[in-house]
């Protein structure tokens, strides 16, 4: 059994010559590593030369800095996926009728309100997932530029913050070529934006945004829970 200055010695590695930056790559990472290195200890080695055997094992640092970049990798596809599940699911089997009725008031308002609401609405329903990390954000900068105390980042919270990309996506296909679009090619100034063409389109696109919205706001619950705090 390693002493725990051993093992500071070993995560010091890993900060130090693999550049580890995320919290779940370093501790899977000191496991793996101080395994192998209590194996050459028991084999006769000194720390030295079992743990210098490990770092070997592990690839030593480039190699280590890679697995951090397939680690990065397969948590962004299992996220993605996990989020469309989310999505498929407000289509099954009794949620489809809450769906439903979230179409129906959809049409309903894209009727009632002003033809510039509805953009605004879409935006602001885009974009709200960034504000769930403002918390988050403003914590980080306290420990980082206030207290002068170096953190390791999240790799879930990164990961589950790049799904909210999709935001960016939605209205740069809904809002912006659109509205490009008008100012290039037609001479109707007040057809700017899809929502201003028919009802039933803005209440489609209006419908999109809150089910990003509401899909994305549940992915970042069920992942929080699980750490998103750095340390």
């Amino acid at each position: 059994m390693l002493t725990s200055d051993q093992l500071a010695v070993l995560r010091q590695d890993l900060l130090e010559e693999a550049n580890i930056s995320y919290k779940e790559v370093l501790d899977e990472l000191l496991d793996h590593y101080a395994s192998l290195t209590e194996r050459g200890i028991d084999e006769g080695y000194s720390f030295d030369e079992a743990s210098r055997k490990a770092w070997i094992s592990l690839g030593s640092g480039q190699g280590i800095s890679h697995i951090q970049e397939r680690y990065k990798k397969l948590l962004l596809k299992q996220m993605q996926v996990q989020h469309w599940a989310i999505v498929r699911r407000y289509f099954r089997w009794p949620t489809i009728i809450t769906t439903l009725l979230a179409g129906v008031l959809a049409y309903l308002a894209a009727g009632k309100v002003s033809p510039f609401v509805l953009p605004v609405a879409f935006m602001a329903l885009s974009f709200f997932p960034y504000l769930l990390f403002l918390p988050g954000e403003v914590r980080l900068f306290w420990q980082q530029r206030v207290r002068r105390h170096q953190t390791l980042h999240s790799l879930r919270r990164e990961v589950v913050y790049r799904q909210a990309r999709y935001g960016n996506y939605l209205c740069l296909a809904v809002i912006q070529v659109p509205a490009l679009a008008g100012i290039f090619f037609l001479n109707d100034p007040k057809r700017l934006y899809l929502f201003e063409w028919h009802t039933g389109l803005s209440a489609a696109l209006t419908f999109v945004a809150m089910l990003y919205t509401l899909s994305y706001v549940e992915l970042y619950k069920q992942q929080s829970t699980k750490g998103f705090t750095p340390v």
